[in-house]
């Protein structure tokens, strides 16, 4: 008993203040009335105007209509079957003079269309791809997919040659490679001697921690970015981190979520935008690889906590970051380290990247860059009392692909049409991505290079 005294006081408070809402709109209802009263003469006029023109358009389509009898007459002689299909339609449509309107509208539509593709064929080409085509695949013109598709293949050989049937160097370069080849061909992380892999950078890796720094031996710092690039490798070839890798990244994350580059710099002033967009990639992969369901929170938590740190560093309505942005001395914006940060926020699946997407698409350069453009200056960074250079190669066109191209498969129809103008200038052929040969000093280009073609063109 008490509990229905209880709900049905609850049921009468809330019919008072339901009744206390309408009457409070009451006076705009009426005021709306008002309003619909006045128009109501103004509408009476304009009907006869409105029944005349329909009728004079349904007259139009019926005019139409004769001459497509006359067509279907003669698709008869040659195929009486489609004719009487034709025919059933036809007589359908001609039931309805809505369906007749709705018809002469469509067809409306396609002489439009028709007439804009035959004044603006390149324009209307890139509209009708991107309307056809899956959003997995950016819709370049056949020509210039050939062309990336060529020179992927021309550079994957070439990094394939300096792998040299063993794994040897720094381990950031042969990272780079790795990822590339098996970003450029999923099968060739199957055809990979994993095992080969894992031998050769648990070689490489510090001595007096699970990471990796810029060469194992001599005096160089436990290095966030290497060591970022090395666990990514081995999530896309399989091959799950020893939990002591993982810890040392989850444990060099600053208290406000972005990593520095050196494991020990301080982690205000020193906290990268590069090796922060970097751990989130190694651990995001590493994530799917893990069998302990608690570790997976973690690396999630790290991961979620670093996109929010990356997401909070942005340039307002500009979509670019400077690689330290609380140093003064090296806060200018960088395409490079713009393009990788979108590219990670993509690939780890960031929930909130629409406006920043859009931002990115409105920010692009007119021309692309030089494929050999935006190498940053060295900085000395701060670790304890000692000072390291930050020796990371900054290029600016293979991430500006990778981003736009990444951009393009979340973008809404313009966004797309957007993305698509500009890869087709970027990889258009002869441009200078393809001024590579392969055989450049430095791989890492090469590698960048090659992620960018197949990412942005020669995915199939």
């Amino acid at each position: 008993m008490w509990a229905d005294s209880v709900a049905a006081k609850k049921m009468r408070a809330t019919a008072r203040a339901m009744g206390s809402y309408t009457a409070a709109l009451r006076p705009y209802v009426d005021k709306l009335r008002l309003y619909v009263d006045k128009l109501r003469p103004y509408v009476d006029k304009l009907r006869p105007y409105a029944n005349r023109l329909h009728r004079h358009a349904v007259s139009a389509v019926d005019a139409v209509g004769s001459w497509l009898h006359r067509g279907i007459v003669q698709v008869g002689k040659v195929s009486p079957r489609t004719a009487k299909r034709l025919e059933a339609v036809g007589a359908w449509i001609c039931r309805s003079d809505g369906r007749k309107l709705w018809v002469a509208a469509l067809v409306a539509v396609v002489v439009l269309w028709a007439g804009f593709a035959a004044i603006f064929p390149e324009t209307a080409g890139r509209y009708g791809r991107v309307i056809f085509t899956s959003n997995r695949v950016v819709p370049l013109p056949d020509e210039t997919r050939r062309a990336a598709g060529e020179k992927a293949k021309q550079l994957a050989a070439a990094l394939d040659m300096r792998l040299d049937k063993k794994l040897a160097g720094e381990a950031w370069i042969s990272a780079q490679i790795l990822i590339a080849l098996g970003e450029n061909d999923p099968d060739y992380v199957g055809r990979a001697d994993v095992k080969l892999v894992e031998q050769y950078f648990r070689s490489v890796a510090g001595p007096e921690c699970a990471c990796w720094r810029r060469f194992p031996q001599g005096k160089y710092p436990d290095h966030i970015g290497v060591t970022s690039w090395a666990l990514w490798t081995f999530a896309q070839y399989g091959i799950p981190a020893h939990k002591s890798e993982l810890q040392f990244l989850l444990s060099t994350q600053g208290a406000d979520g972005g990593w520095p580059l050196f494991a020990g710099a301080q982690q205000g002033k020193f906290a990268s935008s590069y090796g922060t967009a970097a751990a989130i990639l190694a651990l995001h992969g590493q994530s799917a690889l893990q069998p302990d369901g608690e570790q997976k929170k973690r690396l999630a938590a790290a991961v979620q906590r670093g996109a929010d740190w990356l997401k909070s560093r942005v340039a307002p309505g500009r979509a670019r970051w400077a690689d330290y942005p609380a140093w003064s001395e090296a806060r200018e914006e960088s395409l490079a380290v713009s393009g990788f940060a979108l590219f990670a926020l993509h690939r780890v699946g960031a929930s909130w990247l629409g406006s920043l997407d859009r931002d990115w698409m409105r920010e692009l350069p007119a021309r692309a860059p030089a494929a050999l453009g935006g190498e940053a200056p060295a900085r000395k960074v701060q670790v304890g009392k000692r000072s390291y250079r930050d020796e990371t190669r900054y290029y600016e066109l293979p991430w500006t692909i990778l981003a736009t191209a990444e951009v393009y498969r979340s973008a809404w129809f313009f966004g797309k049409v957007r993305a698509v103008q500009w890869l087709e200038r970027a990889l258009a052929p002869g441009a200078s991505i393809y001024e590579l040969t392969g055989r450049e000093k430095d791989a890492a280009i090469i590698a960048e290079a090659l992620l960018a073609l197949r990412s942005g063109g020669a995915r199939e």
